[in-house]
């Protein structure tokens, strides 16, 4: 179903054939080559010198600022929105990269941006890995998504309201910070309770608190790609800025996250990606989910 593209093209195809459509939504994770190169090696490209990684990032900005952007928001509706999930990374120990903010900055001039969204991994480890002790640094557990597409774009927050637990916990978050009384006096907890009874959860924030591990065996670091996005989060971002029956497009597709969420959540996918290797673990998942939704639908 899903073929790598020619030539090391970024643009989707099918089964060989280039093609261009008019899609709802385009849900992106660019967690592949170049990108993955950079965030995951960029200690070893600063032993190889950095005018190299310099020109790795211009690369980057020239494959996906003057590259790939310009056809995500051809092929989109006007309704239609992307999302890119990207971690900023350090020239060295205290000293920070701007390009992400810089590109963040791009797309508030030249597109626009609906909101700033964050997806915070509670789970980082502790210590060691990129902040250990020694170095006195924070963890790095916080990733932009950046979210593209005109001002009226399609989402649909009914879907991704926080649960019960969730919205008395915002509650009672406001209660003990004087927020549920007005400047009269008048109390505000009982018309709280009474809208997220009503709408059965309240407004998730723009900070997404999604863990990265392996529970359940279906990340994709155990299906053999190393930077993966979490099923969860992938699901939330469907079914937020995609209406049942929609196109998601992912030309970065990696193992296939987003094609099993489109399935299972009732959406129509299309994706590519220049690594064979990942092409082929998407297309198993992608069967395997297919044969568990037939199963399902068998056994009601």
């Amino acid at each position: 179903m899903f073929k790598a593209p020619f030539d090391g093209q970024v643009l989707i195809d099918i089964e060989g054939e280039k093609f261009s459509i008019t899609l709802p939504v385009a849900l992106f994770n660019m967690y592949t080559g170049l990108v993955k190169e950079i965030e995951g090696g960029v200690s070893g490209a600063m032993d190889r010198g950095r005018a190299d990684l310099h020109d790795r990032l211009r690369e980057w900005w020239a494959l996906i600022v003057e590259g790939v952007i310009p056809e995500v928001r051809r092929i989109l509706k006007p309704t239609g929105s992307a999302v890119f999930i990207l971690q900023p990374n350090s020239e060295k120990v205290g000293k920070i990269r701007g390009w992400l903010w810089e590109f963040m900055a791009w797309v508030c001039r030249e597109w626009n941006m609906v909101q700033d969204v964050w997806w915070w991994n509670f789970t980082a480890l502790p210590c060691g890995g990129a902040a250990p002790r020694e170095r006195g640094l924070l963890r790095p557990s916080v990733k932009a998504c950046v979210w593209m597409g005109e001002s009226n774009c399609f989402r649909d927050q009914e879907q991704v309201l926080l649960s019960r637990g969730k919205w008395h916990e915002t509650i009672q978050n406001a209660k003990r910070r004087g927020l549920d009384t007005a400047p009269s006096g008048f109390t505000k907890t009982y018309k709280m309770l009474s809208v997220a009874e009503e709408r059965g959860g309240v407004t998730p924030f723009n900070l997404l608190p999604v863990a990265n591990n392996n529970r359940g065996g279906t990340s994709a670091g155990l299906l053999g790609h190393g930077a993966g996005t979490p099923s969860v989060l992938v699901n939330w971002w469907v079914r937020y800025i995609t209406p049942l029956g929609g196109v998601i497009a992912d030309p970065f597709m990696g193992s296939g996250t987003t094609a099993v969420a489109a399935l299972k959540l009732g959406r129509h996918f299309y994706g590519c990606d220049i690594n064979s290797e990942y092409v082929g673990i998407a297309n198993k998942r992608i069967e395997k989910a297919r044969l568990e939704m037939a199963q399902l639908s068998f056994s009601v």
